[in-house]
């Protein structure tokens, strides 16, 4: 009986790559932990270090630079620390409640608010002095443009307006008090669109509104009523300015959770359907926190849901338009909670502690202890489902450049990503030892091959695609 000889082929294995989160795992179960790509390599993203302690035992809840005075502030607890660009930190004053979020934003007159969504505290640089506002409304997000510190009222379709630089005083007059006109709803947060200027988004539970400053002197703000967006925020502390762009975690009332992008004209849905499945699962999407940030050249949304059921950070690239996703040191969400840019770098208060961290891709370690780096590819099938041999698999990585021990290890599965065998693990090249292929043979019978690689070690990876040798 005539036997057909089994012939071989060359299928790319692609080890840069994103996470894309499939509706189900048959679709996909492609992954990329604590790494992203850069010129059409996969490399590891910013490690972080401990840079001030600013109370150990306690909890981060807002972080802001103030660029005219030089200087960070940071609350931690109830404490309002004052931080200068050597890390040194002094309080400068106390907030009555403990816990929660807090929103921090500057006018031109040297007052620095804080709110945390109970009152409005006010710090004057210039005068060295800290208090509470006068108000009669529960505040919600706060920004500043033109002039104004610019709130929501928690739990009502209104906004209100501080007295032109003077954000003691918030006077309850028709001059100060904006109101929702779209539908019903409640206003959530007032965001300055950046690079437009007089511009603002007030956002609800299930609509945005876009107003512009026209210095009308009843109330000098004037709905744009050509153009809303038929998604509000789902928590304020998602939202992030950044470049030309805001970003936020949206949603409305026929639909889950979606991540969103506009540029103050037009909005676009950024999340894909896989991550909208998975922003759907989740048991308290509301518990969340993003920020922006540019980072050699690329530039990221960050968003953390951080409660325990979905312990969870996924990481945008705005230049690729592809997801990531970041852990600490144990496989959990990224601690990071607010960051800034502050004194050429950029810095972060946590979820975990009350520590000022440092974060930059010259740091290869979380802290000094060891990133968990994890490739899971695409997965290689045939046409028509038909069994293959995966013989012999290779790809490309940078070797002999540290002094530390690395290693690359390799679990196979046969069955689409549901579950993964035996680790095979390849030391690297000592340092100056410069050959940059592995190989791995024999990984056996599959007609749904998926490869899972770990990047261990202290030092850093830099890897490109590869290919699997298999047989029919």
């Amino acid at each position: 009986m005539y036997t057909k000889a089994p012939t071989s082929k060359q299928m790319p294995l692609n080890i840069v790559g994103s996470t894309t989160y499939g509706r189900y795992p048959k679709i996909s179960t492609e992954n990329t932990y604590n790494m992203f790509i850069s010129d059409g390599w996969l490399v590891d993203f910013a490690g972080y270090l401990i840079t001030a302690s600013l109370r150990d035992a306690g909890i981060g809840r807002g972080l802001f630079n103030s660029a005219r005075s030089n200087k960070m502030v940071a609350v931690v607890d109830k404490y309002v620390y004052l931080i200068d660009s050597v890390l040194t930190s002094s309080i400068i004053g106390t907030l009555d409640s403990s816990d929660g979020d807090v929103f921090i934003d500057e006018n031109d007159a040297k007052q620095i608010a804080i709110c945390d969504k109970k009152d409005i505290y006010i710090y004057d640089y210039n005068a060295n002095t800290f208090g509470k506002a006068t108000i009669g409304f529960i505040p919600g997000y706060i920004t500043f443009q033109d002039g104004y510190f610019i709130a929501a009222h928690a739990n009502e379709p209104k906004w209100e307006l501080s007295a032109l630089n003077n954000g003691l005083s918030w006077p309850a007059a028709p001059n100060n008090i904006g109101a929702f006109q779209t539908k019903p709803d409640n206003v959530v947060a007032c965001v300055r669109l950046p690079g437009r200027g007089g511009q603002l988004f007030i956002m609800g539970n299930t609509v945005t509104e876009h107003w512009v400053n026209v210095g009308y002197q009843i109330f000098p703000y004037q709905r744009t009523s050509s153009f809303n967006i038929d998604y509000g925020c789902l928590n304020p502390a998602t939202i992030a300015t950044g470049d030309t762009f805001i970003v936020w975690l949206g949603a409305n009332e026929k639909s889950g959770p979606a991540i969103l992008l506009s540029n103050g004209t037009q909005v676009t849905q950024i999340s894909t359907d896989g991550i909208n499945y998975k922003l759907g699962s989740l048991v308290h999407p509301e518990d969340s926190y993003g920020f922006l940030y540019k980072l050699d050249g690329h530039l990221f949304y960050q968003l953390t849901f951080s409660a325990e059921e979905d312990n969870l950070t996924l990481l945008y690239d705005l230049e690729t338009k592809m997801f990531f996703t970041l852990t600490d040191e144990n496989m959990n969400k990224h601690i990071a909670k607010r960051l800034v840019f502050f004194n050429d770098g950029y810095y972060f208060l946590s979820f975990t502690d009350g520590f000022v961290y440092r974060m930059s891709t010259d740091y290869v370690t979380y802290n000094l202890k060891e990133i968990p780096r994890v490739r899971i590819c695409k997965n290689i099938r045939m046409p028509d489902s038909s069994q293959f041999i995966a013989n012999s698999l290779l790809f490309t990585l940078e070797q002999g450049a540290s002094a530390d021990i690395q290693r690359v290890d390799l679990s196979v599965s046969t069955d689409g990503g549901v579950s993964f065998g035996s680790i095979d693990g390849q030391e690297l090249n000592d340092l100056g030892v410069r050959h940059n292929k592995l190989v791995w043979w024999n990984l056996g019978w599959a007609n749904d091959f998926v490869a899972q690689f770990r990047f261990w070690g202290k030092g850093r990876f830099v890897a490109t695609d590869g290919m699997v040798n298999i047989y029919q």
